[in-house]
């Protein structure tokens, strides 16, 4: 029986293969001894009056000697503790991605099973017609009577540790939905919203500027000195979000991480940019308060990508900062250095990774009644990313 499931033996000590033995035969030989015990006693019953039995005391003692023979067995002798060390493939608990949240989830699986053990249960498969005392079954649960543990070789994987309710449960809350990837949802969420909000913004000036006079937008942008800018601006910060949702799925968090702040950093510029053309407009002061929202949002987002996995440049930015809210050139250095060291690392150009800061560009010249650093509202002109 024991042979029947490979690599079984091995796991086994002779103590428990004798255990193994002794249930077995108690479950075929001990319903022997019974029938023949109560065969021999009522066999040394010598006279009955009534509820008075009297028996040949020889021939009782025989019976009870019969009855000693019975192999004695209690129900826990059918779950044997195995050593689990010896069953956990090599990788059954190392991580396969690099998010945290997975390694401090599996050393804690470790500790579960160090606690409760993985068990072998020894048990008769259910029949109609009652238990067959030759027939059995093996499997294994975690704890004595814990869920059980999907193996048919006495191996056990990642895929069938996790198999488990309890521990494939605790899998989903603590890493799936764990502090990390809710962290980087919400990030990937104001990313979004920031970003719609951005473009919904340019294509509303756009619309502006089709609308006005004509000859009205090139001198306005003229006298302003303002530049509308292209919409593929966005192209940039939309190809790096997408790159940043396609590593986290793989499990790359620090990937994520990396791309969704370098994008996070070029939609705070596509929003300083558009500010700033605004601003030179006939009342734009008040028009850019609107979109530098989205630049705070995006400054945001990128201070949580920044610090999200709890290591690296962006701890050390908040720790120069005292603990309070990191200044925008102290996020600016630290995701700099970042995401330089990371694209080194991993043999990805600088250029992929480029990080934008916006500069301020000078105001324009006064004319007739329209305000130096002004223009119209309409501003057009090439726009080149920088």
């Amino acid at each position: 029986m024991i042979a029947a499931v490979p690599h079984l033996a091995r796991l086994l000590t002779k103590s428990q293969v004798v255990q193994i033995q002794n249930v077995l035969d108690a479950a075929v030989l001990n319903p022997l001894y019974e029938d023949a015990f109560r065969k021999a006693m009522k066999d040394s019953v010598i006279a009955r009056s009534g509820n008075l039995v009297l028996r040949d005391s020889a021939k009782e003692r025989k019976a009870h000697r019969i009855l000693d023979k019975r192999i004695a067995v209690a129900k826990s002798d059918g779950f044997i503790r195995i050593d689990h060390n010896k069953m956990l493939t090599a990788d059954a608990l190392v991580p396969r991605t690099n998010n945290p949240d997975e390694a401090d989830y599996l050393m804690k699986v470790r500790q579960t099973l160090n606690s409760k053990g993985v068990w072998l249960r020894l048990g008769q498969p259910w029949s109609a017609q009652g238990p067959d005392p030759t027939v059995w079954e093996f499997w294994f649960s975690l704890g004595p009577d814990g869920d059980t543990i999907k193996t048919d070789d006495a191996i056990i994987d990642r895929d069938e540790l996790l198999g488990t309710m309890m521990l494939g449960a605790g899998y989903y809350r603590a890493v799936l939905t764990g502090h990390v990837q809710t962290k980087i949802k919400r990030a990937f969420e104001s990313f979004d919203s920031a970003r719609d909000d951005g473009w919904s913004f340019h294509m509303s000036l756009m619309k502006d500027r089709h609308s006005a006079a004509i000859g009205v937008v090139k001198v306005a942008d003229f006298l302003g000195g303002a530049s509308f800018p292209s919409f593929s601006i966005w192209d940039r910060p939309n190809t790096l979000r997408m790159k940043a949702w396609d590593a986290n799925v793989g499990g790359d968090v620090v990937a994520a991480q990396v791309y969704l702040l370098v994008a996070a950093h070029a939609l705070e510029y596509n929003a300083e940019l558009l500010a700033d053309y605004v601003r030179k407009t006939i009342g734009g002061a008040e028009t850019a308060v609107t979109i530098l929202e989205v630049a705070k949002t995006a400054g945001q987002v990128a201070e949580v990508a920044l610090v999200v996995v709890g290591v690296g440049a962006g701890v050390k930015a908040l720790r120069v900062a005292g603990g309070k809210a990191i200044t925008q050139d102290a996020r600016h250095e630290a995701a700099e250095q970042f995401v330089r060291r990371y694209a080194e690392r991993e043999g990805i150009s600088q250029a992929e990774l480029k990080m934008v800061r916006y500069v301020p560009q000078p105001k324009g010249t006064v004319l007739g009644n329209i305000k130096g650093g002004h223009s119209a509202g309409y501003g057009t002109g090439p726009h080149k990313w920088p």
